[in-house]
């Protein structure tokens, strides 16, 4: 199944999505897609008998800088504009709740859309809080949710950096990495890609149990086979969202001193305003 969902949707993260969806786990996905993606989703829509609405406008994303090209700033256009751009597809067993969908995003109403996509209450308020701060920066809330986050180990259910990668369990930001009512989506998903695909799920799991350094603008980086102690994580592979300075730096000195879980060193450089997590 998993499968033939990433020859339609291309990414995990698409995928899974829809996955959630025809298991019965969630009632409706908001999708973004071009018109060539969007017709081959009608059409799998069509066979699965799910229902579809196509949004009324035309979306263009912004890449944030140093996440790989990820992009969460998008502009509206009217759906005639010339310019190529990705439109918003509502899905649902339900034909209301797909009809619903668009209406309520076509009214800007964030806080009830989170609410018909199953996201948890506690995540909803915090993404309405932070929502006019974020969007003047790139409208990622991992630094938020950190500060919300007592201490930095957290369980890997809830890390949510790793969408960088296509890897995630969630489809929001939790207001906290020790989100109970996040951790229980996050387990009936990994649940459900078990039944569908053991060696999948195995290496989600694997890969979201790693430390992660974030920045606002200089990457996401995933420490792999990394061992800490007394504050001093060591490690001797790095996947990075970008092959940049700050990259080529961790890779040479193998290891950073966490001062605080915003304030890192490696080598001489000090990185205030970051992030750094460790998900086990």
């Amino acid at each position: 199944m998993i499968g033939k969902l990433l020859k339609v949707f291309y990414s995990h993260t698409r995928s899974l999505e829809m996955l959630y969806l025809i298991d019965g786990i969630k009632k409706a996905v908001r999708l973004d897609a071009n018109y060539h993606e969007s017709e081959k989703i009608k059409k799998f829509c069509h066979d699965q008998k799910l229902f579809l609405e196509l949004s009324d406008f035309k979306v263009i994303k912004a890449p944030d800088a140093g996440k790989g090209g990820y992009a969460n700033i998008v502009k509206r256009l009217p759906i005639s504009h010339s310019e190529d751009g990705l439109y918003h597809l509502y899905i649902s067993r339900d034909k209301n709740i797909a009809k619903f969908l668009k209406i309520l995003e076509n009214k800007n109403d964030d806080r009830s859309v989170g609410e018909l996509l199953g996201y948890p209450k506690c995540c909803i308020d915090f993404f309405m809080k932070n929502r006019e701060r974020q969007q003047k920066i790139q409208n990622d809330y991992i630094l938020p949710t950190l500060e919300n986050s007592n201490g930095f180990k957290f369980p890997f259910y809830t890390n949510y950096a790793m969408r960088y990668f296509d890897i995630t369990l969630l489809s929001h930001f939790p207001h906290d990495f020790n989100c109970k009512e996040s951790i229980a989506i996050a387990k009936k998903n990994l649940e459900c890609i078990k039944k569908f695909d053991k060696t999948l799920a195995g290496n989600f799991e694997n890969m979201l149990r790693n430390a992660i350094l974030y920045t606002e603008n200089e990457g996401v980086f995933v420490f792999k086979n990394y061992r800490l102690e007394n504050n001093i994580l060591e490690y001797n592979e790095i996947l990075p969202t970008e092959k940049n300075e700050l990259f080529k730096l961790l890779n040479q000195n193998e290891k950073i001193e966490i001062i605080s879980k915003n304030k890192i060193k490696t080598g001489n450089k000090i990185l205030d305003n970051a992030g750094f997590m460790v998900f086990t």
